[in-house]
């Protein structure tokens, strides 16, 4: 076959004679007219490129049909695959997108809670310091101010009794705000 050898006209006369009929039919299938050119272009570079281990073993026409059918099949995979890769990149970024209002609302809320604790007693704000940020136990704060575990205790009741009256005044807009 002239094909193997690498005779251009004989690959430009099969290129001549089949082009057009593939095209329709891969145009029928596909419903896009430039990505069914697109599709005949790639089967015929393929066939150039390869042209070297060129094997028919039924008719030309058959080849070719045959040949553009895996070419239509792989295609729409390649769509499936780009939708499915589009729609997880979208959850993805609905995903960050709720995210990051999540931690505008938490920015927030941190920012109401610290001007609630801004509002303790010297006192009562070195206890719930030491108890919510430094983890200490109520025997540890205890020892450590030399008071009470009781008082320790009084102290922390207060303290959570102020946050949470300056929260319920200060973040009424949170009600409004829903979480996602």
């Amino acid at each position: 076959m002239l094909l193997k050898k690498g005779d251009r006209d004989a690959f430009n006369c099969i290129y001549g004679r089949y082009w057009e009929e593939l095209f329709f039919c891969a145009l029928k299938k596909l419903g896009d007219k430039q990505e069914a050119e697109d599709i005949i272009q790639d089967l015929f570079v393929s066939i150039w490129m390869k042209r070297a281990d060129f094997e028919i073993t039924s008719s030309l026409r058959s080849y070719l049909f045959t040949a553009l059918k895996y070419k239509i099949i792989n295609c729409f995979e390649s769509k499936k695959v780009r939708r499915n890769h589009l729609a997880s990149l979208k959850h993805a970024f609905d995903e960050l997108d709720c995210a990051t209002e999540n931690n505008l609302h938490i920015a927030e809320v941190e920012k109401r809670v610290e001007m609630g604790i801004n509002k303790l007693s010297p006192k009562v704000k070195l206890v719930y310091q030491l108890s919510r940020n430094e983890h200490m136990s109520l025997d540890e704060i205890a020892e450590k101010l030399e008071v009470s575990k009781q008082t320790v205790k009084n102290q922390i009741s207060k303290a959570l009794k102020v946050i949470k009256a300056h929260l319920i005044h200060n973040c009424f807009w949170l009600i409004f705000t829903p979480f996602v």
